[in-house]
């Protein structure tokens, strides 16, 4: 047996006993390096030393885009790059599609996200109705689209048109398979011309409210029209005043659901400050026009780390229109309710055949659709112009022209997968036939 000459212990005892404390500190040595290695950290040769980076996680939407940081080409979509922290301009491209780039902050052991969906440059047109509509609504949940197809000199003296005369429903859902439902209606004209009626959507997206104008005596008549079927014998609405207050308390109550599960502090700056428009179809946005002029409070305190570094604008003007991110505690200007045409005025269909029916329900289903509607995607903005229809991310960057062909002011409704965008327009102005239905292809 050997022994150590200073302690009397024996060699293998030693190294039994060092064995196990190597082992040890070599896991912990690797458990150390694999988590700063996955929180940013990186052996920089040069300095000699191991200092933190920031992570850029570039996403799109079509994947395959190039990444580009101040420039220079890093990766593709979808990948995570690893940087010093500091401000860089990311450009994400890809051929066939408008490019999306962003100037964003990166913090060391901070991931910071850069989600691009990427528009096309041409995007195609597909025709979704040929017999030409009038009145188009999109439902509150955004999931139906109701129009109505008119009698017309060409429907009397086809049988086929003038039983497709009447209310119809549009499905925007996507089906499996990519599959679309056919149209279908609702009720047809008989008891009722309904070529001039004003349709009102119910706040749960169920029921259409038909407001018809006797051709002679100009007096209204209310239909209650269930959604889901063909309505062979519409219910006639006696007590208009009474339904009208139903749906008022029904859309009351959905927003104070809306607001009863955020901060005291924040929804009483949204009671006081905001007209709401709309919330982001995640909920997790508001799209606003400022009640009064004020600066917003800060609900989060101390801010996110990681969050959205494009600048914001808390001191808020009336009038003017907001995005604000319920999550970050950001808000962002828009525009002015001057630039985005926010005054509800009637569509231009029924601007021009001036119908003594008037919906009496206060809600903007009945108007023109805003000019300023969420992409179902809760991160885009759609803007319509007498132009062109435009597209943006949330925070007001990237502000793209998805669409600047001939088509009907005042109506465009997203798909609810943000696919498509649906307009009306007529091909050919000439033949005085009204407009149809087509889809601007975003993908």
């Amino acid at each position: 047996m050997h022994y150590n000459n200073d302690y009397g212990m024996p060699k293998n005892k030693i190294r039994d006993l060092l064995i196990p404390f190597i082992t040890l500190v070599i896991i912990l040595i690797a458990s150390v390096s694999v988590i700063s290695y996955g929180r940013g950290y990186r052996l920089n040769i040069t300095q000699k030393a191991i200092n933190p980076t920031g992570l850029i996680a570039a996403t799109s939407d079509p994947t395959g885009a190039q990444v580009l940081i101040d420039g220079n080409l890093r990766t593709a979509t979808n990948n995570t790059i690893n940087v010093d922290p500091g401000w860089y301009t990311i450009t994400i491209q890809k051929e066939g599609f408008q490019t999306w780039e962003k100037r964003l902050r990166v913090q060391g052991e901070v991931v910071t996200r850069a989600d691009a969906y990427l528009f096309p440059t041409n995007p195609s047109l597909s025709t979704l109705s040929t017999n030409g509509i009038v009145n188009p609504v999109l439902s509150p949940d955004g999931t139906k689209l109701a129009y109505v197809i008119p009698e017309s000199a060409t429907s009397t003296a086809s049988a086929n048109l003038v039983r497709r005369a009447g209310i119809w429903i549009f499905d925007l859902a996507e089906r499996p398979l990519g599959l679309n439902r056919d149209a279908r209606q609702i009720v047809k004209n008989g008891i009722a011309d309904f070529s001039d009626t004003v349709l009102t959507w119910s706040p749960d997206s169920e029921q259409i409210l038909a407001a018809v104008a006797h051709p002679i005596t100009k007096s209204v008549s209310y239909y209650l029209l269930e959604s889901g079927r063909l309505n062979e014998s519409p219910r006639l609405v006696t007590d208009i005043a009474a339904l009208v207050s139903d749906w008022e308390i029904m859309t009351a109550q959905r927003e104070t659901e809306l607001l009863t599960g955020m901060p005291g502090v924040l929804a009483e700056t949204i009671k006081t400050n905001m007209q709401i428009l709309s919330f982001a179809p995640d909920e997790t946005k508001i799209l606003y026009q400022a009640s009064v002029s004020a600066t917003l409070p800060d609900i989060i305190v101390p801010a996110l780390i990681g969050s959205n570094s494009i600048e914001q604008q808390r001191k808020i003007e009336n009038g003017s229109v907001y995005v604000y991110d319920i999550k970050e505690d950001r808000n962002y200007l828009i525009g002015t309710d001057s630039d985005l045409g926010l005054i509800p005025e009637p569509t231009p269909t029924i601007a021009r055949r001036q119908p003594a029916a008037v919906s009496p329900v206060r809600f903007r289903t009945y108007v023109r659709p805003l000019p300023v509607q969420w992409l179902p995607t809760s991160r885009h903005l759609l803007l319509l112009t007498k132009e062109r229809i435009e597209a943006m991310d949330y925070d007001a960057t990237n502000r793209k022209t998805i669409y600047a062909g001939p088509f009907w002011d005042g109506f465009m409704v997203p798909w609810m997968n943000a696919s498509r965008v649906l307009i009306l327009t007529t091909l050919n102005p000439a033949a005085g036939t009204p407009p149809n239905l087509y889809a601007v292809n975003l993908r």
